[in-house]
């Protein structure tokens, strides 16, 4: 079975020994937040994804096929256009 958005957020919470409010205030939410991410009530946008992603320096997203690692992409809030 496949593993939701959540249960990466919650794994990778895990691995750095944080309590859902401090790993919130890294990324500037609270534990709240990330209560909800990781129980799927909500899923993340891409620019938390991205700065967890930054911040805890891992990879989220990953391929079925080969288990490449997927890069987010990165949303420039200007023109709202998707940068590569």
């Amino acid at each position: 079975m496949r593993e939701h958005i959540g249960q990466k957020i919650k794994r990778i919470r895990d691995n750095h020994n944080l309590s859902q409010d401090r790993f919130g205030k890294k990324i500037g939410l609270s534990g709240k937040t990330i209560s909800a991410y990781e129980t799927g009530r909500t899923n993340p946008p891409i620019k938390i994804l991205q700065k967890i992603v930054a911040v805890y320096k891992t990879q989220l997203l990953t391929s079925t096929r080969k288990q490449k690692p997927i890069s987010v992409p990165k949303l420039n809030i200007f023109s709202r256009k998707w940068l590569v």
